[in-house]
């Protein structure tokens, strides 16, 4: 039912522009959705939205993109992948740890602690990106890898530091996919789940006492209001992408196509950069904005919280089979290089 609800809320607005049966622009004008489970506070999603601007005026009102945003649809985790998968909407972003109940061998860049730091994570990216992640996306849901990038900065925020096993037992921690909350299990505190729009009232409540997000998602969040330290673990490098659905990319011109691909292809690119600096530039503001401490896990207790956690890994190597072992094949071969 409410996936009708909301295919009857696309076409009623494509009717409303015009673009329906017998509209004006009906032969010249095609409507695309893109949904992302963000927040429009999130510092680059208005890089999202000027990549749509861009594709609607180089396409000179051809292709018209409507983004929908945390709260304005009804999908959520892996929803979003079946969604562009069926067609029911043409685009969405969404987060690997979002979506690996569904499709678990997309969750590899956000096993814990496998990557030694950014450059590391990037380059092990680099030589997945098209034999491995988008050929997932192609085989399995009939859609193109259009844009990727990693999320740096994880840490974790709390009202006390989280820099050992004494410190976390017990505790109940936000998560925000099974790897995290297998990682958060293993090191001896509760994995609860909430969604990123509740980050800030759950952690005022005390319905948990700290959460996993990247630097951005706590500056979105505000969540520094609420409590006072952060943890900087760098402990994963979650990828975050847009995908395309084939069908309607297919149904478009190809000059069309080739605008949408490099658009997306320069959002990517200006996202990446965005993340390989903004995460520490945050980190500074909110010390100096809140009054925040922070902390990170030094060399001994960085090396315990991986062989800690090494089990989410094997997990996740005996989930995926075949498929996973590839991955990690050849994130063997680029760390052994360095």
């Amino acid at each position: 039912m409410l996936m009708k609800t909301f295919k009857a809320m696309v076409l009623s607005s494509s009717m409303a522009l015009g673009l329906g049966a017998g509209g004006a622009f009906a032969q010249d004008t095609t409507e695309w959705t893109m949904v992302t489970p963000l927040t429009p506070g999130i510092s680059y999603v208005p890089i999202y939205q000027e990549m749509i601007d861009n594709i609607e005026a180089r396409s000179e009102g051809r292709l018209s993109i409507n983004m929908l945003s945390f709260g304005q649809h009804p999908f959520k985790g892996g929803d979003i992948m079946t969604a562009v998968r069926d067609g029911t909407v043409q685009m969405g972003n969404t987060a690997d740890a979002y979506v690996s109940s569904l499709e678990p061998a997309i969750a590899f860049m956000g096993l814990p602690f496998l990557f030694d730091d950014l450059n590391h994570a990037k380059e092990v990216f680099a030589e997945l990106k098209d034999p491995y992640f988008a050929k997932i996306l192609g085989e399995k849901y009939n859609s193109e890898l259009a844009l990727g990038f990693l999320i740096s900065g994880a840490a974790i925020h709390a009202d006390v530091p989280l820099n050992s096993l004494e410190a976390l037992d017990g505790r109940k921690i936000r998560v925000f996919g099974k790897e995290s909350g297998q990682m958060i299990d293993l090191l001896g505190g509760t994995p609860v789940t909430v969604a990123f729009g509740e980050l800030y009232t759950a952690l005022q409540r005390g319905t948990i006492n700290g959460a996993l997000t990247g630097m951005l998602g706590a500056q979105a969040s505000k969540i520094y209001e609420v409590v006072g330290h952060n943890t900087w673990w760098n402990w994963s490098y979650v990828l975050e992408f847009i995908m395309i659905n084939n069908d309607a990319m297919a149904a478009l011109p190809e000059d069309l196509q080739a605008i949408v691909r490099e658009e997306t292809a320069i959002a990517s690119e200006r996202v990446q950069a965005l993340q390989d600096r903004l995460p520490a530039e945050v980190l500074v503001e909110s010390l100096e904005t809140y009054g925040i401490t922070s902390t990170g896990l030094d060399a001994e207790t960085r090396a315990l919280f991986k062989e800690t956690t090494r089990p989410v890994t094997d997990d996740w190597l005996a989930t995926t089979g075949e498929e996973g072992q590839t991955a990690y094949d050849i994130y063997e071969k680029v760390s052994s290089a360095r």
